[in-house]
């Protein structure tokens, strides 16, 4: 039967897989490690048909018969330490539970080991057959509370910083210290991402958009986050729930380091993304480019006439000099040739001149 039910939430409706809630385990006390001979009390939650109650449990992996919502141990023994699990009718199984059956003079109970950032985790210093008096609670070896008559402790609103091991010492005729607890904070959502639609550096006129990315890693559907975006130390966008910001046309004022924030509606747990190096480049105007083509084509016609002018007159001077070597320098044409070497130095002066 329990078998058919988890097949038929998964099938799909509307052409979309169905998402069932999971059921949640509570305990009565609230504590996953009690003394032996104790008793606690395991509830299952979840979504139900009317009027049904049936309940499926399994301890450590194996499937039990009783099928009721609450499961009572009445007198806890070593054989009880395990892992718990439930489901209701409507439901997925629940994340498990482990259960620790201990015996000592002093014991640091904890309402759970793996906790959701944001949640309270709350802590007893609980002393055999309740005999427990001048309590003091360490986080880390460090002291968190003392009390001479109050054996509880919570912290409201748990955030990164209470990772760690947490022990307790109660005075039961002599001082007796609790074994450590390990306790761990899940990140909520890690910091966020932002990511651009372009990649700098940018044209004036273009379109971007901007994501600040991250996601909730803890099923709370009663979390909101809310964004806000930045350039520098100018706010361009509030919290808001969307996490998209747009450039709708960029402009060579809008280059500069960008940056988002993502925070939770209470305000207690916020991150901020790494900064993201936007530059816009501006547009040069059709004159403006029309110009430097012409003055670059003029410059290189130029430089083509000169070359090829200077190739000419080079040619005609080698030529010349060839002529004047055959002709005799006492004759009528040496006193031509010597007047027209007179021209040919002033040609080649004027040939390193151009040079």
């Amino acid at each position: 039967m329990w078998l058919l039910t988890a097949l038929l939430l998964w099938v799909p409706v509307g052409g979309q897989m169905a998402d069932p809630t999971k059921a949640v385990i509570t305990l009565q006390p609230p504590w996953v490690n009690v003394f032996l001979k104790e008793t606690v009390t395991l509830r299952c939650e979840g979504p139900r048909l009317p009027g049904n109650s049936s309940t499926q449990w399994w301890v450590n992996g194996t499937a039990i018969r009783t099928l009721t919502p609450s499961y009572r141990i009445a007198a806890a023994s070593f054989s009880d330490t395990g892992e718990y699990r439930c489901q209701t009718d409507l439901s997925m199984a629940s994340d498990p539970v482990q259960l620790e059956i201990h015996k000592d003079w002093v014991l640091l109970q904890v309402s759970s080991r793996v906790i959701t950032e944001g949640k309270p985790l709350s802590l007893r210093c609980h002393g055999w057959n309740n005999k427990q008096s001048n309590m003091v609670f360490y986080q880390n070896d460090t002291i968190l509370k003392f009390s001479s008559w109050d054996s509880e402790f919570t912290i409201l609103r748990t955030n990164l910083s209470h990772n760690g091991i947490y022990h307790c010492s109660s005075k039961i005729k002599q001082l007796y210290t609790s074994a450590g607890v390990s306790i761990t904070i899940k990140e909520l959502f890690p910091a966020p991402v932002l990511k651009a639609s372009s990649s700098s550096p940018l044209l004036e006129g273009d379109l971007v958009n901007l994501s600040c990315e991250t996601k909730l890693l803890s099923q709370s559907p009663e979390v909101q986050l809310y964004f806000s975006f930045y350039v520098g130390n100018k706010t361009l966008m509030n919290r808001t729930t969307s996490s998209e910001y747009q450039l709708l046309a960029a402009k060579r004022e809008d280059s500069g380091l960008y940056w988002c924030e993502a925070i939770t509606d209470d305000g207690n747990i916020l991150r901020h993304s790494p900064e993201l190096k936007l530059q816009v480049l501006g547009l040069q105007s059709p004159t403006h480019i029309w110009f430097h083509v012409l003055f670059s084509l003029a410059t290189g016609i130029i430089f083509l006439v000169n070359t090829i002018f200077c190739v000419i007159i080079h040619k005609e001077l080698q030529r010349k000099k060839k002529w004047n070597l055959a002709i005799p320098m006492d004759s009528g044409q040496g006193k031509k040739v010597i007047s027209y070497l007179k021209k040919d130095r002033y040609l080649e002066e004027e040939l390193k001149c151009q040079e």
